[in-house]
């Protein structure tokens, strides 16, 4: 509590009562109370630290006289006089008020020279008096000796003794703090029905830890005396009983710029970033704190996730202040609560999420056909091989057959990942369909193949990449372009030339058959056209789950709740046992229920549909976390994680996807270290290097208390995928974090405002570092 604007120091204007002087006694040794301390170590922290005082009038004085006054004007009168022969009392008295409201507008350099001047003339100065000029120049143990005296002499003994034990606050003597608090308390009554009586009440209990008693100072102090500094006292002690709403109720009576500061960041503790931000720029605009203001608004845009903005805030410190804005409140980046509190992840949890993209992307790449070879292709290319043999064209018919036969291993590559597909086994697809591609690199159904395995994996830098591939390899496969668009939707990376040309060609498309009618309609739905999506469900088509899927999409997106429904239940029929098919009936169903409701009638669910448990376990990763999330709020978490620790002791050949569903069952646990263990052998082991796996393992360090290890990881997770806008928003916390300001700035910078809103990481504020402002 060194800064100035935290020193406390109180004048009575009533006549002192006669005192009869007496000496000190030695303080006895009082242990310190712990919750005083807590109060007495809280500083201008954002969001979830308690206001510190506020800068408390010195003097009190109609609000029209002083409005009039020319600090710097005043500065050179009381300057020109001080040339003059020593002045009396009564002078030396005018001299310190006049200090006084110079250091209250802002002049405080020539405040303090004349403070120094004034401690000059001692003898003629009341001890009192002395000591308020010694303590605007925190001169503490002067200043102490000086209210000594004034309390042996009987001046403003009530006020002189409070003084004092803020002076022993700053000399960090503690007994002695509280025996001149008690003192103040003691000599209250001597003061009762003076104006200053209900704020020096409420002074004295604010700085014994006494909040309710601050309390009903503030309902019950005379209006018309020190009504403001009472009700930032009262927002204090409110603060410390977490009750934000009713210290800004009280700040904002009559708010001045002084409380835009405070103001702005109790609405960030409520969570009302908009209003935050709202003061916190006033008190940029308008307060002489601004490299406060901005520290904190800084924060508030990273609450809000306007991470951009908040790059631009932390430049401008180090610019405008000559890097010291680089000395920030620190932070320490943790999980958020949603991840691991039930109560939390149930409030976030949304039955409409699936339905409304993004997800709905992922959504229809989970119920998107795998294509097969063009098997009249391979015929042909053979046929003409041997009409070219029967005329005696060599060369040409080793030409064709060499084709024919390159095209007839490549298909029947796909084939076999297209088996394991089905099977579930997404990543052995994968890497047959990886070897396939490395024998006919042209092949446009093999790109599209390849491409859903990664956008099913969670990997959709590689799947957008296969995915324009397959486009430009076969233009008339509008819906690999529009998968490809959803993708770098996803990511946050829109391709405008792509989207051009597919709104183009379908266009063009007078007479569209159903295939290209679904491709039309697919194409609507990425752009969000669902009025133009919507002729889509008057086309009679075969209910393959594709189809239906997006039928459902357009329809609830819509608000065609009912036929929405309908959907549901016609794509659970088709799949019975498909995890994402039943989640999706379960929740456009149970969707306006309160989630205590929602969540109960998911637990009964669960326990009466059977699921194929293979698609957690081995297939696409949008399945599995939407599974883990379901359980996780159901509360039935823990029994699956014991089922799956079993399965991974039977299933010693493709564990990868049982240890990553251990993984994240042990992250929303609390299981940390477990988990960290657990991604580190996938990364390690099993050479899991792509960027979502080191981006989860990220997040086990991070709950598991290993920060630098995660900062390692994220750093590979974004050089993997630089769009992974989730590692780099946890990275730039991280360097936060760490006080490197130049590289957090650069994470924050890539992240677009408006289009991110990170699941898995928050901050807290733990304390800052002391600096003159």
């Amino acid at each position: 509590m060194a800064e100035e604007e935290e020193v406390i120091i109180l004048e009575e204007d009533e006549t002192p009562s006669a005192e009869t002087p007496e000496e000190e006694p030695t303080p006895s040794a009082k242990k310190p109370d712990k919750k005083l301390w807590l109060i007495l170590g809280l500083t201008l922290l954002l969001l979830i630290v308690a206001v510190t005082v506020l800068v408390l009038l010195l003097t009190r004085k109609p609000a029209e006289k002083t409005a009039q006054i020319n600090p710097s004007k005043l500065a050179r009168e009381i300057k020109s006089a001080q040339k003059s022969p020593t002045p009396t009392p009564s002078q030396i008295e005018q001299m310190i008020k006049k200090a006084n409201l110079l250091y209250q507008r802002g002049n405080k350099k020539e405040a303090l020279d004349l403070f120094e001047q004034i401690a000059t003339f001692s003898a003629a100065v009341s001890y009192y008096n002395l000591g308020v000029a010694q303590m605007m120049q925190e001169n503490y143990q002067a200043a102490l000796e000086s209210f000594k005296k004034a309390i042996r002499k009987g001046e403003n003994r009530a006020v002189s003794a409070l003084n004092a034990a803020v002076c022993a606050l700053h000399l960090k003597k503690l007994a002695l703090f509280h025996y001149y608090l008690d003192m103040a308390e003691a000599s209250l009554p001597d003061i009762y029905g003076s104006p200053l009586y209900g704020y020096l009440y409420a002074l004295i209990h604010y700085y014994k830890g006494n909040y309710f008693e601050t309390l009903s100072a503030v309902y019950h102090a005379d209006a018309h005396y020190y009504r403001k500094e009472i009700d930032r006292l009262g927002a204090v002690a409110y603060t410390v009983f977490l009750r934000p709403q009713k210290a800004i109720g009280l700040l904002e009576r009559k708010a001045t710029p002084t409380d835009y500061l405070i103001l702005g960041q109790l609405y960030a503790r409520t969570g009302d970033y908009n209003m935050a931000e709202r003061y916190l720029q006033m008190a940029i605009e308008k307060s002489d704190v601004p490299i406060k203001s901005r520290k904190s608004l800084a924060l508030v845009e990273l609450k809000n996730f306007k991470p951009q903005k908040s790059a631009d805030l932390l430049k401008k410190l180090q610019t405008d202040f000559k890097n010291r804005g680089k000395d920030l409140y620190p932070i320490q980046t943790r999980l958020a609560k949603a991840v691991y509190d039930i109560e939390a992840a149930q409030r976030r949890y949304n039955a409409e999420s699936l339905v409304t993209p993004p997800d709905a992307f992922k959504l229809l790449f989970e119920f998107a056909p795998f294509k097969v070879f063009n098997a009249m292709q391979t015929i042909r290319y053979i046929q003409k091989g041997n009409a070219a043999i029967y005329v005696d064209q060599t060369p040409d018919a080793t030409h064709y057959l060499s084709r024919g036969s390159t095209l007839s291993n490549v298909d029947l590559l796909i084939s076999k990942a297209i088996k394991a597909a089905i099977d579930h086994r997404l990543r052995q697809a994968n890497a047959i369909l990886q070897k396939a591609l490395k024998i006919y690199p042209n092949h446009a159904i093999l790109h599209y193949d390849l491409a859903l395995t990664y956008a099913r994996l969670g990997d959709y830098e590689k799947a957008n990449r296969h995915f324009l591939r397959s486009y430009h390899l076969d233009t008339s496969d509008y819906e690999a372009a529009t998968f490809a668009l959803m993708c770098e939707t996803i990511r946050g990376k829109p391709i405008p030339q792509v989207e051009k040309f597919v709104h183009d060609d379908l266009a063009q498309i007078t007479e569209p058959n159903v295939r290209q009618q679904f491709e039309r309609a697919l194409f609507f739905f990425y752009q969000g056209n669902y009025a133009g999506a919507s002729k889509w469900l008057q086309t009679r088509h075969k209910k393959r789950p594709l189809y239906l899927t997006l039928n459902l999409l357009i329809a609830a997106n819509m608000g065609m709740w009912d036929r929405a429904k309908e959907y549901a239940d016609t794509l659970r029929g088709r799949l019975p046992r498909n995890v994402l098919a039943n989640i999706l009936y379960l929740q456009i169903t149970q969707r306006g229920e309160p989630i205590k409701k929602f969540s109960g009638a998911a637990q009964r669910y669960l326990k009466t549909h059977p699921l194929d448990l293979d698609e957690v376990y081995y297939g696409g990763t949008f399945t599995r976390e939407n599974y883990i999330a379901l359980r996780f709020i159901t509360g039935t978490l823990y029994p699956f994680k014991l089922q799956t620790q079993k399965r991974l002791i039977g299933s010693p050949k493709d564990p990868v996807g049982i240890i990553e569903t251990l993984a994240l069952s042990d992250i929303y646990l609390k299981a940390y270290e477990e988990a960290y263990v657990l991604l580190n052998k996938l990364v390690d082991h099993y050479d899991m290097q792509d960027s979502r796996t080191l981006f989860l393992t990220a997040v086990a360090a991070i709950g598991a208390g290993h920060h630098a290890n995660a900062a390692a990881l994220l750093e590979l997770a974004k050089l993997t995928d630089p769009n992974n806008l989730e590692s780099r928003y946890a990275l730039g916390l991280l360097y936060l974090e760490q006080g490197n300001v130049d590289a957090a700035v650069i994470q924050f910078s890539k992240i677009p405002d408006g289009t991110f809103r990170s699941k898995f990481f928050d901050f807290d504020i733990v304390g800052y570092r002391k600096r003159r402002d």
